[in-house]
């Protein structure tokens, strides 16, 4: 379906210095940005590889915030505007650094940034087409944290709210009390936290998180996170909280790519198959390989009559499971349908 979609430039940005935002040659928007970041043990050059990074994420952020709406679907300002915030890091096609100087002990720098306008509309679109192909998936988030006095509520929030900005509507936290059942995916993962230290009243604190997301039925590995970040604060847990608020920043747009890679690719499903003689799997597997959009049949494992398949698809799993209700070889029925995970026992088999 061919949509359109609507680009303006807002002239106000609230709450961040951005001095003010132009466009630029067509399908870019340039905007001139002040960066900060404290001088740490007088390493000026480190506070102003920050600052430029601080910067640079500024202006992405705000350059996102220029895509307003698409003609299909006008109420969804907020999510459409969410959505590509997202990514905002892998916008950026370049940028001047126009001045450098310390104040207060605060490195600041003044850049130019140039941010690729075409590159988030082509990023929305995708991700509506990968929610649609994947049948809304139910995610659960389930993070814990060594230090019990440290809040994962950061975690929760930013990760929570960007996959449901996303389109990713069905998101769970573990405690909420249906999570489990309605969880088809899971991204679970733990925090540490070390002080680093104190400089004149501000503590310095780095978080390290790990976080693996996982096919709830199945087990099946979709991707492995390690992240660290680094914050300062007038306290150790504020600093905490809020490199781990900024390291979720940084983990969202990863597990966004792994959902889009693994969701829209053929997927692969595992059909556990009772009341099989040995014969009839050969058989069964034959029949999977000729049902449309089914690939890369394989056979894992045959114990009393029970085999396990896996299959290469780009059905999901219940379409998958109408597909097999329609044969006239073998007369299945459906014991059990989840995401990755299609059960059936075998009624009676046909003639060939």
């Amino acid at each position: 379906m061919k949509r359109w979609i609507t680009v303006c430039l807002l002239g106000f940005l609230m709450a961040v210095p951005v001095v003010w935002v132009t466009s630029a040659e067509e399908g870019t928007i340039e905007l001139q940005v002040l960066g900060q970041a404290l001088v740490v043990n007088g390493n000026l050059a480190k506070a102003q590889e920050l600052a430029v990074a601080d910067g640079l994420r500024q202006a992405a952020e705000q350059a996102v915030g220029s895509l307003v709406y698409s003609e299909t679907k006008v109420e969804n300002y907020q999510l459409i505007k969410d959505t590509i915030r997202l990514r905002s890091a892998g916008y950026i096609s370049g940028y001047e650094i126009n001045k450098v100087w310390v104040e207060q002990n605060i490195c600041k720098v003044f850049l130019t940034v140039r941010v690729k306008k075409g590159t988030m509309i082509q990023d929305l679109e995708e991700l509506r087409l990968n929610l649609m192909l994947a049948g809304n998936p139910g995610i659960m988030l389930s993070i814990t944290a060594e230090d019990q006095r440290l809040s994962t509520g950061g975690f929760t929030t930013v990760i929570m709210e960007g996959l449901q900005a996303a389109g990713y509507n069905r998101v769970f936290d573990q405690k909420q009390p249906a999570a489990r059942q309605q969880g088809a995916l899971l991204v679970t993962g733990e925090v540490f936290s070390e002080k680093l230290g104190s400089y004149q009243g501000l503590v310095s604190c780095r978080v390290t998180l790990q976080v693996r997301m996982v096919k709830a039925d199945t087990g099946e590995s979709l991707g492995s996170y390690d992240l660290q970040q680094t914050e300062v604060d007038l306290t150790e847990r504020a600093a905490a909280e809020k490199a781990l608020r900024r390291a979720s920043e940084r983990l969202l747009p990863l597990i966004l790519a792994d959902l889009s890679k693994n969701l829209t690719a053929p997927r692969s499903l595992t059909l556990s198959v009772m009341n099989l003689t040995y014969p009839q799997v050969t058989l069964f597997r034959q029949y999977l390989r000729e049902t449309p959009m089914v690939d890369r049949v394989q056979l894992h494992e045959y114990t009393g009559r029970k085999a396990v398949l896996s299959v290469e698809t780009t059905l999901t799993a219940p379409q998958l499971a109408d597909e097999l209700l329609g044969w006239d070889e073998f007369i299945l029925e459906v014991t059990g349908v989840s995401p990755y995970l299609i059960e059936l026992m075998v009624m009676a088999v046909g003639s060939p």
